[in-house]
């Protein structure tokens, strides 16, 4: 069972996280994770070794989220499996909204974080449901 403090850093880690998103913040973005870190796509693993490289990918997502109108990202945490004390899986429900609210695409994902002196930081994340969501709205990512 996952202590109401722990959920409580957990759910600030998803708000930070999608502020960052929501301003177009890579360096933000990749503050979340630690490295190595790996994305899940339904075509393998993705190893994404370094920041610099976490980066280069993120601003390319970010490009493409510009051109599809996404003005906020929004998250709900749905659901945490402690592994550790130090190690959470989590899954959330993320929507991409345009200005004025309405939403773009919705999926759920997973991210495996662990804790560090600075607070969570992911080191896995299961693009899947993202990737899909953009293809069904007849816009691949």
């Amino acid at each position: 069972m996952t202590d109401l403090n722990t959920k409580m850093d957990i759910n600030a880690w998803c708000q930070s996280y999608t502020t960052a998103f929501s301003a177009y913040d890579t360096s933000s973005i990749s503050g979340h994770w630690a490295f190595p870190a790996v994305i899940y796509t339904p075509n393998g693993p993705v190893s994404l070794t370094s920041r610099e490289r976490f980066d280069a990918n993120t601003d390319a997502l970010l490009g493409f989220y510009k051109q599809h109108g996404v003005a906020r990202a929004v998250r709900e945490l749905v659901d945490v499996l402690p592994f550790s004390d130090n190690a959470q899986a989590i899954t959330v429900d993320d929507r991409m909204e345009m200005a004025d609210g309405t939403v773009i695409v919705r999926w759920k994902a997973a991210y495996v974080l662990t804790r560090t002196p600075d607070g969570f930081k992911a080191v896995f994340a299961d693009a899947s449901g993202e990737l899909a969501a953009w293809k069904a709205r007849g816009t691949p990512l």
